[in-house]
């Protein structure tokens, strides 16, 4: 099981700026990280939520402690890779739980919505909320990433998502699949540490004029589905209006901890 802590910090880049800023922040004592000595990387994720969508909702209102389920994979095709991941936050601070399985235990836990047997808590603690919440997976997200690490080696992680594509999806790996783009002029920059940022992040960010994201890619993926636009529309009691015009939910029904 590994387990990371950390603020994380999300901001919407434009594509004149992307190299700007990325170029700037390398020459900060940053590095490229072992993952992106090559150019960015492949990240596929399948997000888990119920059929009233639960952790979208929770999401949306900022709810306290809130839990995101998802399986990730860092190829395209099927490997023996695969991490199951879940995500707790309290504001701007997260939690991550995760540990890596086989395709082949992959397979059955898509199959019968178990894994094998095993001790293993994260697994243990997915599938308990899978049943309890009746979680299905929902959608597929994907995009490449470059990393950069501190040569100082302190906790100081950013990176460049770009290309980040989502489609309704039932499994990690559909033969075929439809995907819509998401930033096409754009990537999105994470900034993740423990503690303050350090003085000349901060100042760059404003340099640049970087615009704070507070959503996460799963909202900004499955938000404008047509069954969670109607809704939204009926919580809020008003007529389901464009995506431009689409207000954010406050919903804190559901108050959720982390059993791991």
């Amino acid at each position: 099981m590994r387990i990371i802590e950390r603020c994380e910090h999300k901001y919407q880049i434009d594509s004149p700026k992307l190299y700007q800023v990325r170029n700037q922040i390398l020459t900060c004592r940053m590095e490229l990280d072992n993952y992106s000595r090559n150019g960015p990387y492949y990240v596929r994720s399948l997000y888990f939520d119920s059929d009233d969508y639960h952790s979208l909702y929770e999401n949306l209102g900022g709810c306290w402690g809130r839990i995101k389920l998802r399986i990730r994979s860092y190829c395209e095709e099927p490997s023996d890779r695969i991490s199951v991941e879940l995500k707790t936050k309290r504001g701007n601070h997260s939690i991550k739980y995760s540990t890596f399985i086989s395709y082949s235990c992959y397979e059955t836990f898509i199959k019968t919505r178990h894994f094998p047997k095993n001790n293993n808590p994260v697994l243990i603690e997915f599938e308990r909320l899978v049943h309890l919440r009746n979680f299905q997976p929902k959608v597929l997200i994907e995009y490449n990433r470059e990393g950069l690490r501190s040569q100082s080696g302190s906790n100081l992680r950013i990176t460049f998502d770009t290309n980040i594509r989502s489609a309704p999806a039932s499994e990690l790996f559909p033969k075929r699949q439809t995907f819509r783009t998401h930033y096409t002029k754009g990537a999105i920059l994470e900034i993740k540490c423990m503690g303050r940022q350090p003085r000349w992040l901060s100042q760059c960010v404003q340099q640049h004029g970087l615009k704070w994201i507070a959503n996460s890619k799963y909202v900004q993926s499955i938000s404008l589905r047509p069954d969670v636009l109607k809704r939204s529309a009926a919580q809020l009691m008003m007529p389901v209006q464009t995506p431009k015009d689409q207000r954010q939910i406050q919903d804190s029904r559901y108050g959720t901890t982390a059993n791991i």
